[in-house]
């Protein structure tokens, strides 16, 4: 029966481990050698420290058996070079008939052209995820300056092209978006998205996400409701995911909607949990569908136009979210033509017996940038970034708001222009030829009278890992492009301390600094 046996089986001896029988399956994944008689150590002197005279030795002093799964083992070949295998197998301790420990039976499979495989799709969701990485940091570098230079034709204030402005404000953040969706893709797959938790108002969450898809709902002429609870719920969350969840529905909803239709966001407490609703009177999802919707680059398919774009993402995502929430997402629609329904149940944060009436909702649109007249005085500013164009806007927006701006394209030039200059504020772009945006910053920490220079990195990278690479470099932010310049803006004014428009931003020692961003 042990001969026969489909898979390699060998009957090792005594504390030597001398093989007493092998069968022709074990004797071919060892590349047929001649084994009965020898030792362990004799039959296969190449596998010295690889751990497996250990194994076995343990096994055969304390009778434990052991079990190993796709273990990587260096076999001599026939050209006496070593060649990688992978094997399942276990060792079983056998006795003699006074229950003494004799030896040890060795069952094992080969599975290296599995195990191979594994590695090949490992190695190609490492190259996905590092293109997709490189993808969102090329596309990053063209739209900072093109939104910074709409930016800056806002300011500069009058009517002139003022809807062609929008078009092309509009489409840029609409290419953001799709950026973003792929990143947060790649780091889903890998489970590197890290919430920031805290206690959240459920009518907060929503105002944020309702501001956030606002101009596609202007754009679309569509009717929104709203229909929260007067009492204050509560939930824990990271306000910026949970509002991606709610704008990703709403954005679903405004572009599978035909204009002027009807959309609809209610809240309602459901026993310990919260339900947020977002429905729309617009194309509807056919049933088979419904069992698809959440799974990545799945789209919904319609006759119509109106709906195209985007990659299939947006719900794939918006669903992970809800689960790492402990939450639910569900989708229900009656039929093509017959509107969809989308539920985000969240449970309820502890102790949340508040019945105090809830903050009413602002849905004025945002408030015109030309409203707020430029401060001057602001924190010297030194821009060190390669890309000259998005330098040099940059520098303009930050002129514009009243900052005392200096702009160089290099490491090299900003290490000369430094001593002469110690900045308040430096911005950094970390993908600097020669001298990176790492090492420069690296530099500038070991200067003491730049010690309180406030250090904001500026990349196209924005996960976990770029962030503590920025923090461990000196960084005290971390800013993803394109950079947001009113969202910049508040950044320094925050962290100037004192009086923002003093000039002298009085800022704190750096190791009380709150951590990148």
């Amino acid at each position: 029966m042990f001969y026969h046996a489909p898979v390699g089986l060998a009957l090792l001896r005594g504390p030597q481990h001398i093989f007493d029988f092998v069968n022709p399956e074990y004797q071919a994944i060892v590349g047929g050698r001649e084994l009965v008689g020898l030792s362990i150590r004799e039959a296969f002197p190449e596998i010295a420290g690889q751990g497996f005279y250990d194994l076995l030795d343990q096994c055969y002093l304390t009778g434990e058996p052991y079990a190993g799964r796709s273990v990587s083992v260096k076999l001599y070949n026939e050209a006496q070079q070593l060649e990688e295998h992978f094997f399942d197998f276990s060792y079983q301790p056998t006795r003699a008939s006074n229950g003494a420990i004799s030896g040890i039976a060795v069952i094992a499979f080969e599975v290296t052209a599995l195990a191979q495989a594994q590695q090949k799709a490992e190695q190609a969701s490492r190259a996905k995820d590092e293109f997709f990485a490189m993808l969102g940091h090329e596309l990053r570098n063209p739209l900072a300056p093109i939104l910074t230079a709409l930016h800056l034709m806002e300011l500069s204030g009058g009517d002139s092209f003022a809807r062609e402005r929008a078009i092309i404000e509009r489409q840029a953040r609409y290419l953001v978006r799709l950026i973003d969706d792929l990143l947060d893709v790649s780091r889903i797959s890998r489970g590197d998205i890290t919430l920031d938790i805290e206690r959240l108002e459920i009518a907060a969450v929503v105002e944020m996400a309702v501001e956030t898809v606002r101009p596609l709902l202007d754009q679309y002429a569509h009717t929104l409701s709203l229909d929260l609870p007067s009492e204050r719920i509560s939930v824990a969350g990271d306000s910026v995911r949970l509002s991606q969840i709610l704008s990703n529905l709403l954005t679903n909803a405004a572009r599978y909607t035909p204009a002027g239709g009807d959309i609809r966001v209610t809240a309602r407490r459901r026993g310990g949990n919260v339900q947020i609703e977002v429905s729309d009177n617009g194309m509807g999802i056919a049933p088979a569908q419904l069992t698809t919707i959440f799974e990545m680059f799945v789209r919904v398919q319609q006759n119509s136009t109106q709906g195209k774009g985007g990659l299939g993402l947006g719900l794939a995502i918006a669903n992970s979210l809800a689960v790492r929430h402990g939450g639910q997402l569900t989708a229900y629609s009656e039929g093509p033509g017959k509107g969809s329904r989308f539920v985000l149940s969240l449970p309820i944060a502890a102790a949340e017996n508040s019945t105090e009436p809830a903050q009413a909702l602002s849905l004025r649109p945002p408030t015109d940038v030309n409203e707020t007249a430029p401060t001057k005085g602001r924190p010297l500013t030194l821009i060190v970034y390669d890309n000259r164009d998005a330098a040099d806007m940059l520098g303009l927006a930050l002129s514009s708001l009243g900052y005392d701006t200096r702009v160089v394209y290099d490491g090299a030039e900003a290490l000369d222009t430094l001593q002469g200059l110690v900045p308040d504020v430096a911005l950094l772009d970390l993908g600097l030829p020669g001298i990176n945006g790492h090492e420069l910053a690296r530099q500038l920490r070991r200067q003491p009278k730049l010690a309180q220079t406030f250090l904001v990195a500026l990349t196209g990278y924005g996960q976990q890992r770029d962030r503590e690479q920025s923090l461990a470099a000196g960084f005290d932010a971390h800013l993803v492009k394109p950079v947001d310049i009113q969202a910049l803006d508040e950044l320094l004014r925050e962290r100037a301390g004192g009086n923002p428009d003093s000039g002298d931003p009085k800022r704190p020692p750096r190791s009380s600094a709150a951590p990148v961003q």
